[in-house]
């Protein structure tokens, strides 16, 4: 499957750490083999669209890696990325974040 990562999503990117920025990119790659896996989840955003939430964490809570990628499957040919949270952004509005950039 192709990925796509829309242009909030890539100012998301851009913002985040090196190190950590990589292992996020790696995940979102890996979508293309597996576009569900084990640590994904789904979520309804305020106009009940589904969207996908891929859970980036590491067991150690005080870790950098503690994100959520926000995505589609678009006719099960594409997989579509439209954000990367943070904890320490507070991805508790991730619905509404997300919303903003679903078209």
């Amino acid at each position: 499957m192709e990925i796509v990562v829309e242009p909030g999503a890539k100012q998301d990117l851009k913002e985040i750490e090196g190190p950590v920025r990589q292992t996020i990119g790696k995940a979102i790659e890996n979508l293309a083999e597996d576009p569900l896996p084990e640590n994904s989840y789904v979520i309804y955003l305020p106009d009940n669209t589904e969207i996908q939430v891929l859970k980036l964490q590491e067991e150690d809570r005080n870790s950098k890696l503690n994100h959520r990628v926000t995505y589609d499957i678009v006719e099960n040919d594409h997989v579509r990325v439209y954000g990367v949270f943070s904890r320490q952004s507070g991805y508790q509005n991730i619905k509404q974040n997300t919303a903003k950039r679903v078209e």
